[in-house]
């Protein structure tokens, strides 16, 4: 290999050392090195009883933003409590998704109505969630998946629990 190659290829090692070195220290100063780890592989999602798509509380957490939405794909809820709980959510209506507030306004769908939820934030989704610990279980990597949906769950804002529902 010629001189100059050589060095090229050495610049390229050193540079690609220094930036996979830095994401790794930005997952220890964050105090989050397992953040670095998630890749996708789906595994969690299919223990979800309520179709809560796991690796969305981890994209959360890794943002600092609780108000990521993520997946919930089998939650059931009455129409006025999705509508004042976000009414900018995802639901299924009808085999369509609209937000919680265009079902109430545009389709007329009475606010007593059932609904299932299809895209919630995090922190809502976290409130739902039955803290079973079959994602955890599930997970490839062991992540710490029940610490993030607490964390989620002690999250500020308005919040809605099952157990505080009101059911018509």
């Amino acid at each position: 290999m010629k001189r100059g190659l050589q060095l090229l290829n050495v610049a390229a090692m050193v540079v690609l050392m220094l930036f996979l070195g830095a994401i790794v220290a930005n997952g220890f100063a964050s105090r989050q090195p397992w953040s670095l780890v998630c890749y996708k592989c789906k595994a969690c999602n299919n223990s979800c009883v309520l179709g809560i798509d796991p690796q969305g509380f981890v994209d959360a957490e890794l943002a600092g933003n609780s108000q990521v939405y993520i997946y919930t794909t089998n939650v059931r809820l009455p129409l006025a409590q999705a509508a004042a709980l976000d009414p900018a959510m995802l639901i299924t209506v009808e085999d369509r998704h609209v937000t919680a507030r265009a079902a109430l306004d545009e389709l007329h769908i009475a606010p007593q109505q059932e609904i299932t939820t299809y895209r919630v934030q995090a922190r809502h989704a976290a409130q739902f969630c039955l803290r079973c610990g079959a994602c955890e279980k599930e997970c490839v990597l062991g992540l710490p998946l029940l610490r993030i949906i607490e964390k989620l769950r002690n999250s500020s804002g308005p919040s809605l629990h099952l157990e505080d529902r009101d059911v018509q």
